[in-house]
C-alpha cells in the first residue's frame, strides 16, 4: 500500500514537472520594441540617446518598450530640438520635426551716429547688433542727418554672422566766409551760424540765403547755389553806414526834437546824422515831456526808446438829477448815482482827464442835454456842477386837468409814472387816463 502511494506521489510530481518545464518560454518571450517614424523639415541629423544617426528627411527607429527614448534633431543654421518619448511593445508612433532657422548675428558700425533701416522698418541707431531670422538677402539703408542715404545688400543666406560697416558720404557742401572788418554775423537762410572768418560744414546742396552783418555797416545778402562736397570761399568788402538814430517811445505818436529841431513823430528812424553829442526830446499830450542826450557814432545806428509816464488831472462831477450820463466826443465816461435812494441830487463821481481843455456832454433821460468845457492842469483837480433843464416828454390828459412829465415806467396793471418836474412822481390808472401823447423836445 505504501509503495503504491509513493509511485502515485512520484507520478504527479513528474507530471507537474513536465508542465512546469512546458510553460516556461511563453514567460520568457522577449516583448516587441516600439517603432518611431521621425520626420524632419529640413533634412537633419537624427541623434537617438545620444547616437548619431544619417542625415534625412524621415526616419524609423526601434526603441526598448516602457523605456524613455531621448530623440534630437539637429542641422547647421537651424536650432536643435529635443523630445523624450516612451513607447510600449509594439506600439508605433510618428514624431514630426519643424526646424526653426537659428538667428544670426549682426553688427552695425558707423563713423557717425546713424539710423539702420531693413525693408523700411527702423532697426536702431548705430553702433548696434541685432538678429535676424532668415537666411536670405535683405535691403538696408543707413542714414544720417547731414549724410547721403548708403544703401546696402545685406547676405545672409549663408546663416553666418556679420559686421556691417557703413561709410557715410556728407550730403553738404563747406563754405569759408571772410569778411573784411572781421567779426560780421553769419546767416544761412535766418539762421545765425557763427562770425567771419567762420567755416561752416554741413550747407545741404540746393540754394541758399547767405546774410552778412555787423553794427555799424550795410548789410549785405548773397544767394549761392551748392553741390555736395563743394568747398566754396566767400570773401566779402563791407560798407559803413552814416551816423543813424532811432526814437521809439512807449506809447507811439509822440513828437521828437533833435537838438530843439522838430523832425517827426515815433517811432522815427533818421539817417545822415553828424557824429557827436545831440539832445533828444520827446513830447506826447498827457504825459511828462522826457530828454536825454546821446553821442552817435559814425556808421551806427542807434535806438533810443522812451518810455512816457502819464499824467492825468481829475474832474469832481456833481449832477441833479442823480442819474447822468457823462460823454466825451462818443466815449461815456461814467454815469452820476443818486447820492440817496430816490434822491434828487448825484454822489460827487471823480474821473482822471488829460491836462488842457475838455468839453464834456452830459445826458439824463427827460432832461435837456448840457455841454461843458473843463481845463485841468497837471495833478490839479477841477469841480463841475451841472442842473440839467427838465424836459418833459409825454403829456397824459385825465378828467382832472392836462399833466406834463418824463416818462418814467409802465407798470404791470396798465398804469404809467411820470416825473412831473424833479423829484415828484405821480402814477395814473387805465381808469383816469383819457389820453396821452409824446412831445417833441425843444431844440
Amino acid at each position: 500500500m505504501a509503495d503504491r502511494e509513493n509511485r502515485s506521489f512520484v507520478a504527479r510530481a513528474a507530471a507537474l514537472a513536465l508542465m512546469a518545464v512546458a510553460t516556461v518560454p511563453a514567460f520568457a518571450q522577449a516583448p516587441l520594441p516600439g517603432v518611431i517614424r521621425v520626420t524632419a523639415d529640413p533634412a537633419a541629423t537624427l541623434w537617438v540617446d545620444h547616437r548619431p544617426q544619417k542625415t534625412a528627411e524621415a526616419f524609423t527607429v526601434e526603441v526598448p518598450p516602457g523605456t524613455p527614448t531621448v530623440l534630437r534633431v539637429s542641422a547647421p543654421g537651424y536650432v536643435t530640438q529635443y523630445r523624450t518619448v516612451t513607447l510600449g511593445p509594439g506600439e508605433r508612433r510618428h514624431e514630426p520635426f519643424e526646424l526653426e532657422h537659428e538667428p544670426i548675428p549682426v553688427l552695425f558700425r558707423s563713423e557717425t551716429p546713424a539710423t539702420v533701416l531693413c525693408d523700411g522698418a527702423e532697426l536702431g541707431e548705430t553702433p548696434f547688433h541685432t538678429f535676424f531670422t532668415e537666411p536670405r538677402a535683405y535691403r538696408v539703408v543707413v542714414r544720417a542727418p547731414g549724410f547721403q542715404d548708403q544703401a546696402i545688400r545685406l547676405d545672409l543666406t549663408n546663416g553666418k554672422p556679420r559686421v556691417v560697416d557703413a561709410t557715410l558720404v556728407a550730403d553738404s557742401a563747406t563754405l569759408e566766409v571772410a569778411s573784411e572788418p572781421a567779426g560780421a554775423r553769419v546767416l544761412v537762410n535766418g539762421v545765425e551760424h557763427g562770425r567771419t572768418p567762420c567755416t561752416l560744414d554741413r550747407i545741404r546742396a540746393g540754394a541758399h540765403t547767405l546774410s552778412i552783418r555787423l553794427d555799424g555797416y550795410k548789410p549785405i545778402t548773397h544767394d549761392i547755389t551748392v553741390a555736395a562736397g563743394d568747398k566754396v570761399p566767400l570773401d566779402f568788402a563791407l560798407e559803413r553806414l552814416p551816423a543813424g538814430l532811432t526814437v521809439t517811445t512807449i506809447p507811439e505818436g509822440a513828437r521828437v526834437y533833435v537838438d530843439g529841431e522838430f523832425r517827426g513823430t515815433s517811432d522815427l528812424t533818421l539817417a545822415g546824422l553828424p557824429e557827436g553829442a545831440h539832445t533828444i526830446r520827446v513830447s506826447l499830450p498827457g504825459h511828462e515831456d522826457l530828454s536825454r542826450m546821446v553821442t552817435l557814432k559814425g556808421g551806427a545806428t542807434q535806438v533810443e526808446e522812451f518810455a512816457l509816464k502819464e499824467i492825468y488831472g481829475t474832474l469832481s462831477v456833481q449832477t441833479q438829477p442823480g442819474r447822468v450820463e457823462v460823454w466825451v466826443g462818443g466815449k461815456r465816461l461814467l454815469t452820476t448815482r443818486p447820492a440817496q435812494r430816490e434822491g434828487f441830487t448825484s454822489a460827487i463821481e471823480q474821473i482822471r482827464l488829460p491836462p488842457g481843455p475838455t468839453t464834456l456832454t452830459l445826458k439824463a433821460a427827460g432832461y435837456a442835454d448840457a455841454t461843458r468845457t473843463v481845463t485841468i492842469a497837471p495833478n490839479e483837480t477841477v469841480s463841475l456842477r451841472v442842473r440839467l433843464t427838465f424836459q418833459p416828454n409825454l403829456e397824459v390828459k385825465t378828467a382832472l386837468g392836462t399833466y406834463r412829465g418824463v416818462f418814467t415806467r409802465q407798470n404791470g396793471d396798465g398804469s404809467l409814472t411820470l416825473e412831473l418836474k424833479p423829484g415828484t412822481y405821480r402814477t395814473f390808472l387805465p381808469g383816469e387816463i383819457r389820453s396821452k401823447r409824446f412831445l417833441t423836445p425843444t431844440p
